[in-house]
Formats: C-alpha cells, structure tokens, sequence
C-alpha cells in the first residue's frame, strides 16, 4: 500500500497547511451560490484535491470527481457530469462537483471541454470544484471568468520534515536526520512527493542512512524553466545556473531560446544588455558546433557560456517579470514529432496504470528512466 494512501488525513485538520484556502474552501460550501465554480489552483502535491476530498468526507458529500486530462470532449464531460449536477444523491447530504487537472485541456482532442466545463457550472445545484497546477493558461480564459480563485502555496519544509518523520515512526523506522531535511528540501514543497521518496527508501527496513539517498539520485525535482531563468539572471554564480540548467525538464537548446527572448525583460540598462547578447553569441558558436559536427563535448561550453549569464549581475528593480517562451517557431517544430511520441507513450502507460499522462509523467517515468539505465548498464 503506498504511504501517500496509508497515511492520507482523515480531518480536515490533518491536512498540513492552507488554513486561509481551507476555511475558503469550506466558506464556499456552506454558503454556495449557483453559476460560479471555485478554481483551485497551485503546484503539485501540496493538498488541492486532498483538501476537497477530505471536506466531502466530513461534510458528509457524495463526491463525484473526473479527471480532465482523461475525459477530455464535451460528450464526455457532459455525461459523466451534467445530470448528477442536477440531480440529488440518496444516502448523502449533498455533492461535490471535481473536476481534476483541468489545466491537462488543450489541443483539437479537446474541442468544446471548456464550453461543457461552463454548462456545468451555470446548471449545477451544487459546488463545482476546478483544480488546475496552472490556471492561466489562454484556453482557460473564458473559464476564469466563472471561477472564484484559491491559490495554493508549497508545503514550508518544516512542516514537511514533521510528517515524515510522524511517518518513521509509525513505521518503525530508525532515519537520520540528513535523510528527512534532504527528503524535505528535495520535495520543494510536494509533500507527496516526499513520501513517495521515504517509501521507496525505507519500505522494509528499519533504518534508513544518508547513503541511502543514493538511488534517489535520477529522481532530483526537475526545474521549472521559469525557476532556472531566475537563477541565471539573479544567482551571480555559474555553478548555481548550471545545476538550475542540468535539473531542467527542458534541452539547453531551448533554455538558450528563453533567455534570447527574456534577455531585455529582464535587463534595462543597454551595456548590460549588450553583454548578455554577447555571451548568448558565444554560446551561439558552440551550439552550432554540435549541430553541423555533432561533437556533443561542445554541449558542455555552451552550457558553460549560457551560465556566466550569471556574473554580469542582477539590477536593483523589485517589478515582477513574467518570463516569456521564445517566439522561434522552428524550435517547436524541430520537438512536435518527438513531443507527440512521448504523450503517446504516457497515454498508453496510463491506460495500464489507471493514471493520467501527467501522473505517468511525474511519477512512473522517472522509475522506469532508471530501470532501463539499469538494465542496460
């Protein structure tokens, strides 16, 4: 059984932090109002959906969820949803409306998803919940406009520490002290993440060192682009931006693309910007190295040039920047095929695994990159 099951909380009171979203989210219940849903939104695994379906328990709330990344047309949704949200359950007080990842709508598969999603909500007798990692998406646009907003924050790390090792020891398993704060900051406030991490450490045993981390090595949370971007342009260190570059999720051929394009958001003064195309000029060289030579050593410049970015130095200016995606349309088209392989192969992985792509994604893939390295090796 996974400990993220085993150890899921039964109160609301259980659940580690939001204490404002949660008394919003019940606030909502109690005192809901036709023809407008709540979206919930925030990153992964810091208690969105838990949190609804923790209150439907104790609220005494038939819940109905669907999964968007699944059911994905307006068919679909509208038969799995539309005449429960009309109708009135027997052995309940009441229901609850879940419609999960509903960031996962996109694409021609999923034409009239967001119209059927508004339906819903204008006819349903009972809340509708939207949960989303990012509501801010264009297709998300005319949904918005039916949504009260609750943002989730990252689990503090604190907090996080505390629960594994509640966990440890309802386990009874002997842990150092470096294992669960590394677990903990590793998590970057995906608390389930986190427990994932302690099971695949400690299931079984009775004691779990700081050398054990080892095989969690491959599972290092990948970096939001938006994250490395910030540590290029603010760290002032090359090593930072390199271990920000190699966590990516994304090909330092499209990073070198979003700092191209971030460079004058992010700098004003004209030298500094000069500098930064300079160096991005340098690395330039080397990227093209690798592509007429295929010599993949001069990868490793490239990444060096992208990240002396670094040293030129942030400017003192407090404004957000929202960082945008490069406009190189080549690069999207170079990716589309191998894109598309991928989201299928997720597809076809989550049908045996009763998950959704980005689930796979998240938590299957990583384990099976490893198997194979291990396999092959």
């Amino acid at each position: 059984m996974l400990w993220t099951e085993k150890y899921k909380p039964k109160t609301i009171e259980g659940i580690i932090g939001q204490k404002k979203q949660k008394e919003e989210i019940l606030n909502f219940i109690r005192n809901f109002r036709p023809k407008v849903a709540m979206l919930v939104y925030g990153p992964p695994g810091v208690g969105k959906t838990l949190t609804i379906e923790v209150i439907a328990s104790q609220e005494k709330l038939l819940l109905v969820s669907m999964n968007a990344s699944d059911v994905r047309n307006k068919t679909e949704i509208e038969r799995n949803l539309l005449e429960i949200s009309k109708g009135k359950p027997l052995f309940y007080k009441g229901v609850i409306i879940l419609i999960d990842e509903v960031d996962g709508i996109a694409g021609k598969d999923d034409k009239g998803a967001v119209g059927a999603i508004i339906n819903i909500i204008k006819h349903s007798k009972y809340p509708v919940f939207l949960i989303a990692n990012d509501p801010w998406k264009p297709k998300l646009r005319e949904l918005r406009k039916y949504c009260k907003m609750v943002k989730f924050g990252k689990i503090d790390t604190r907090s996080i520490e505390k629960k594994l090792k509640e966990i440890c020891k309802a386990e009874g398993i002997e842990v150092d002290e470096k294992v669960i704060k590394n677990l903990a900051r590793w998590s970057q406030g995906d608390i389930r993440s986190a427990i994932i991490d302690l099971q695949t450490l400690g299931e079984g045993k009775k004691k779990i060192v700081e050398r054990d981390l080892e095989i969690l090595g491959y599972r290092e949370r990948e970096n939001e682009i938006f994250n490395v971007l910030f540590t290029i342009f603010h760290s002032g260190s090359i090593m930072a931006s390199k271990r920000a570059i190699d966590s990516c999720d994304k090909d330092a051929d499209e990073i070198f693309w979003w700092i191209e394009n971030n460079i004058t958001k992010e700098f004003s003064d004209a030298k500094k910007i000069a500098k930064a195309f300079d160096i991005l000029s340098k690395a330039d060289i080397f990227r093209s190295i690798v592509s007429k030579q295929q010599n993949w050593r001069f990868k490793l410049y490239m990444i060096d040039m992208i990240a002396s970015i670094s040293l030129i130095g942030k400017e003192e200016h407090h404004k957000y920047i929202k960082y945008e995606p490069p406009k190189k349309i080549s690069m999207m088209a170079l990716t589309k095929s191998k894109r598309g392989e991928l989201e299928e192969l997720y597809r076809e992985i989550g049908k045996y695994v009763h998950a959704s792509t980005a689930i796979v994604k998240k938590y299957y893939v990583p384990y099976l990159k490893y198997f194979v390295k291990e396999a092959s090796s």
